[in-house]
């Protein structure tokens, strides 16, 4: 089983962010219902049964939703993921607790984010110039709980299927 930990996300204005960046490049966009910030990739596992008791103490969830607000890409220099962020302080060291119970090692700083698409082709590097209009603007929320999830590659795109919620 390939499986990840992920809070699922809810995005405001996203068929107008998507129109506004359709000038600047062409992606495989991320459906609605598979928007999500990944707390842990784990990769794959035989059982999903050791990684639910080994989580079982996970304390540090955020009671309220974590607020999601301005863009960014990876890939340097061609942007290769075009993703939204979160500036709240609650991600790392909730990042930090889950690879701890996990016995792995923490990503330093922890970059939480929400892919929003995979840039095929980059026309332009002017979207960075639209995205400026829209930092000022709450664009949606990631929200508790996290999810233990499994990831079944399908033709038209991943199959998540939630396991385990903490």
């Amino acid at each position: 089983m390939r499986l990840f930990l992920a809070s699922y996300a809810t995005v405001d204005f996203y068929d107008e962010i998507r129109r506004d960046m359709k000038p600047f490049f062409d992606a495989k966009w991320v459906e609605p219902k598979n928007l999500h910030l990944t707390w842990l990739f784990l990769g794959e596992h035989p059982s999903p049964a050791p990684i639910v008791e080994r989580l079982r103490p996970l304390t540090m969830i955020p009671k309220l939703p974590l607020s999601i607000q301005g863009f960014g890409t990876f890939g340097n220099p061609h942007p290769k993921l075009f993703y939204l962020k979160t500036a709240s302080k609650a991600v790392q060291p909730l990042h930090e607790q889950i690879a701890s119970l996990l016995g792995e090692e923490a990503q330093h700083p922890f970059r939480a984010h929400v892919t929003l698409a995979r840039i095929k082709h980059l026309h332009s590097l002017g979207f960075r110039h639209i995205q400026k209009a829209w930092m000022s603007e709450p664009l949606g929320i990631i929200e508790a709980p996290i999810y233990l999830i499994e990831s079944r590659p399908a033709p038209n795109g991943p199959i998540y299927l939630p396991i385990e919620e903490f």
